[in-house]
């Protein structure tokens, strides 16, 4: 977002130059007009028309070539004598265009000097070159400071939603609270396994908050907190979910985001969680090639396709929420569909 809006005012540069430079023209005739005649307003625009070239080529060298070349690297010496120098000879080329041009053809009011090179006209000439410049210098100024801020709000805001999400992916607001309502239904039914639900529960989420406290997250751990899942809803249930692991290599040498798997396996129990059966998962990791594949094996019903077509779509906003960091890509099949994930590695 903030990429696209750097983009988009670079493309609008030049307009806003543009319309900086009008505005200049068009305000300062009618400052220097007000209250003439219509021949004195038609002079001192045709005067600011034709000195433009000089002041916009004095305002963008002290802007863009003086002060981010000599000032910010503090040459401070040479840029005061750059400065003056600047200063005094554009000052010098506005008054020879104006008196020995202008003034002489464009009824502006103002009488033409013999001695107007004289150095106190060319210091006072030089005043209004250079209060244009500091005007045009105030103005970027304060537009940088505008985008500084909000950029800064809006990595703020990111920073915000990112720990929300972090928050929310430790605690696993959802997997709570799937867990706990099938834990009312087991007290409802006086069910002798409560006490080990609720146990399981707590050491569950105890485990996935400290898998996230640590620096170096190991996806063998996190097959690890899958099967304390599987465990987990098998007692909810009543009845164990078919969930088979195949694993191939070294699990922990796995650079995948954290909880991908965990989050996944999570949908498809919660998704299903009023069924009586929960599709068939074969889950197949690969140190070596970096990859998961989770097979989705449905009864084929209806009711089970309706909830697969509501998990896939799912993933799909799963797959955004990793900005980038996986690719998952979804093979339909007669008995189900295949889901892989695969780390993606951004090139430096």
């Amino acid at each position: 977002m903030i990429k696209n809006r750097l983009v988009n005012l670079v493309e609008n540069r030049r307009w806003r130059h543009i319309l900086f430079w009008i505005c200049w023209v068009v305000g300062f005739t009618f400052i220097k007009s007000f209250g003439e005649s219509g021949n004195v307003y038609f002079g001192w625009f045709s005067y600011y028309v034709l000195t433009l070239p000089i002041f916009v080529t004095h305002t963008y060298v002290v802007a863009y070539g003086l002060i981010p070349g000599f000032f910010t690297k503090r040459y401070y010496p040479v840029f005061i004598i750059l400065f003056l120098g600047l200063f005094y000879g554009f000052s010098v080329l506005e008054l020879l265009l104006s008196n020995e041009f202008i003034f002489k053809w464009y009824p502006t009011g103002s009488v033409v000097t013999e001695n107007y090179l004289a150095p106190g006209n060319v210091a006072r000439s030089g005043l209004g070159n250079l209060y244009i410049v500091l005007v045009f210098l105030a103005s970027r100024t304060v537009r940088n400071w505008y985008i500084a801020d909000n950029i800064q709000k809006e990595l703020q805001q990111m920073e915000l939603q990112l720990q929300m999400e972090d928050a929310v992916t430790r605690v696993q607001p959802m997997m709570l609270l799937f867990a706990i309502d099938h834990i009312d239904r087991m007290v409802d039914h006086s069910s002798p396994n409560v006490t080990e639900a609720i146990a399981m529960t707590s050491e569950l989420l105890n485990e996935v908050m400290i898998y996230h406290g640590k620096e170096q997250q190991l996806f063998s751990k996190e097959i690890e907190l899958v099967k304390k899942l599987v465990a987990l809803v098998a007692i909810l249930r009543e009845s164990k979910p078919d969930v088979e692991f195949f694993i191939s290599g070294d699990p922990g040498q796995m650079k995948l985001p954290p909880m991908i798997l965990f989050s996944f396996v999570d949908l498809i129990f919660r998704k299903f969680s009023e069924e009586q059966s929960i599709p068939e998962l074969n889950i197949e990791a690969s140190g070596y090639s970096n990859m998961i594949t989770i097979q989705v094996l449905n009864s084929g019903s209806k009711k089970h396709d309706d909830n697969m077509e509501e998990c896939l779509q799912t993933i799909e906003q799963l797959e955004k929420c990793y900005l980038g960091k996986v690719a998952i890509t979804i093979e339909p099949h007669s008995y189900g569909c295949s889901v892989i994930i695969r780390s993606v590695i951004n090139p430096v």
